[in-house]
Formats: C-alpha cells, sequence, structure tokens
C-alpha cells in the first residue's frame, strides 16, 4: 500500500500548539504523547523544515523550521508567544495517510528544545512576505563544556562533594584498561 507522508509540529508550551503541513486541521487520536484527541492547524504549503539527522555517536543538530507568507494574526500570535516557546519541547512528527488520506499512522520522529522565534518580512515582486522561523535543536547544542573539557574527580565533587563516579579517572592511561563493579 502506497502511503502519503505530512510532517507536524507540537511545542510543549502551557496550552500546546499543533501545526502540520496540510490544508485544514487534522484531528489525531490519543496516543503517547497527545493524552487525549488533538487538533493540528493546517499550514499547507507555507510550512517547511530541513531533514534532520537521527543521533548516532550523538552530535549536536540545530534546523529551523519556517511559516512562510505568514498573515497578520499569526504573525501577533508569534511574537506575543516567544517568550514561553523558549526552552519548550518540541515534537517532530511524521503523519501518514493512505491513498484515501486516511489517517494511518502518527510517528513522533524526534523531541528538540526550541531556543527562539524570529519574524521576517521581506518585499519582492509579489508583495511582502512574511515568515516566522522556529530555531530548535537537540540537547546538547547549549553545552557549555569546552570541546576538549575532561571529567575528572575533582570535578564532579565540586558540583556534588559526596558523588565518587569519577575516581578512577585518574588511574586511566592511554592504552591503560581498567575493571569498574564489583569483582
Amino acid at each position: 500500500m502506497q502511503l502519503r507522508e505530512s510532517f507536524a509540529l507540537r511545542i510543549e508550551t502551557d496550552d500546546p500548539f499543533r501545526m502540520w503541513s496540510g490544508h485544514g486541521d487534522l484531528d489525531v487520536p490519543a496516543d503517547i504523547v497527545e493524552a487525549e484527541p488533538a487538533r493540528y492547524i493546517g499550514a499547507g504549503e507555507l510550512l517547511n523544515a530541513p531533514d534532520f539527522d537521527q543521533g548516532i555517536n550523538y552530535t549536536a543538530e540545530r534546523i529551523e523550521i519556517q511559516l512562510s507568507g505568514a498573515s497578520t494574526p499569526m504573525i501577533q500570535m508569534a511574537l506575543e508567544e516567544a517568550a514561553s516557546v523558549t526552552n519548550a519541547r518540541v515534537h517532530f512528527v511524521t503523519i501518514r495517510f493512505d491513498t484515501d488520506w486516511q489517517l494511518v499512522e502518527v510517528e513522533y520522529e524526534a523531541v528538540f528544545r526550541a531556543d527562539k522565534i524570529t519574524v521576517a518580512s521581506q518585499d519582492g515582486d509579489d508583495g511582502r512576505t512574511r515568515t516566522i522561523t522556529l530555531s530548535i535543536g537537540t540537547e546538547d547544542t547549549n553545552r557549555n563544556r569546552a570541546p576538549m573539557a575532561y571529567f575528572t574527580d575533582q570535578d564532579q565533587r565540586r558540583r556534588s562533594p559526596d558523588d565518587a563516579i569519577f575516581s578512577n579517572v585518574s588511574g586511566i592511561n592511554q592504552g591503560t584498561s581498567r575493571t569498574f563493579g564489583p569483582r
């Protein structure tokens, strides 16, 4: 059976915001994320997002999702809600339909953290185009640790004086194997 796909976003604010890349509203049944049936607002072809990588040997990732051709009420809502969106959990969702556009599957592909919403306006040949951009990233995009940082017992005890999880680190050298755990 040939399936058709669309993508959606679920932003966990106080009142979760849901949008999908189809036309009209889409009712999604309750599942592992949605406690009760939910309605996703249709943004049509105006909503786009780049491909993202699945984390293997994890590297931090940041992507931008854009809503181009946004209406004045949508721009006002984005500006009013920008503060509540920062650090909100964002589910990237794939929605699959059968050939008759009947909902078959809702799959939550990845979870990101929202960084910020920006609004841009640009004059063009067809008039003014207003774009809302949501910048999202994986949890590791906010790392404050330098790339060459090390985990030492001293660093860990500074954070938590009674935590000895890194107490054997000083005995590890290049080419040395160390057994941990009960003997």
